[in-house]
């Protein structure tokens, strides 16, 4: 697996016994540990030396996302599957490197172009992205934080019963790469 902008590697100790090999890529940083240093847009790897290639909320803080995904098909071996997540509505983040936001049919497209075969998935609806946004907004008012459960809780709950996915919090692609 090649985690790539794996940032301090908070997917490693969930990956299950059937990842045996994992590689981190990213910049050097405060926030940062990567097994090989290097960027999203030059992946330091050979071509076709990975079976699965993560990417979480990486696309939105490169100039170029379609130079991303060439490198991601790069170095997918055929048949390599591609777990990538990017945000929705979010505030800007990492400023100035925050450039982009993509819609379902924004990444829907993207697949079509870099030949994966997938799904693309909402990440939470509109209460998710209420329930964030408030908790962001109050979060210097030391009682939210403890809140923040109860905020969870309900809005998971109001968005199992009826949401606006167009409105999500982020969105995700499972696909594989077709030959």
């Amino acid at each position: 697996m090649l985690d790539v902008g794996c940032g301090l590697q908070p997917y490693r100790h969930m990956l299950g016994r059937g990842v045996t090999d994992y590689v981190g890529v990213d910049r050097v940083g405060e926030l940062t540990q990567p097994t090989v240093v290097g960027t999203a847009e030059a992946l330091p790897v050979p071509a076709a030396s990975f079976d699965v290639v993560l990417c979480t909320m990486v696309l939105e803080h490169v100039r170029d996302p379609r130079r991303v995904l060439g490198e991601v098909r790069r170095v997918l071996v055929p048949n390599g599957r591609v777990v990538l997540t990017v945000p929705g509505v979010w505030p800007t983040h990492e400023a100035p490197h925050d450039y982009w936001r993509f819609t379902r049919f924004g990444l829907e497209e993207l697949m079509r172009e870099f030949r994966l075969e997938g799904d693309v998935i909402a990440l939470g609806g509109l209460w998710a992205v209420v329930g964030q946004m408030a908790v962001l907004a109050m979060s210097p008012i030391r009682v939210v934080r403890q809140l923040v459960p109860v905020v969870n809780v309900v809005t998971g709950w109001l968005d199992r019963v009826g949401s606006r996915e167009d409105l999500g919090l982020a969105w995700m692609i499972d696909a594989r790469m077709k030959p």
